[in-house]
């Protein structure tokens, strides 16, 4: 049985992560999608949240991996 290249198109990969001063970084969560720029806007929506003048001692990120 063939498969088309649609159903065997490669996902985008975006990691969580949790990170806080003095532990370092962890990954929290990994979630995909279909398209980069999905993954991008998600990023964006999530990461709009970041907006301290400074950084904070725990905050969550996301990233294109």
């Amino acid at each position: 049985m063939k498969y088309s290249e649609k159903e065997h198109k490669p996902k985008v990969r975006v990691q969580i992560i949790e990170s806080e001063r003095g532990w370092g970084q962890r990954i929290d969560e990994t979630i995909y999608f279909d398209t980069k720029e999905e993954a991008e806007l998600y990023c964006k929506e999530y990461n709009s949240k970041n907006n301290e003048a400074s950084v904070p001692e725990w905050y969550m990120y996301a990233s294109i991996q």
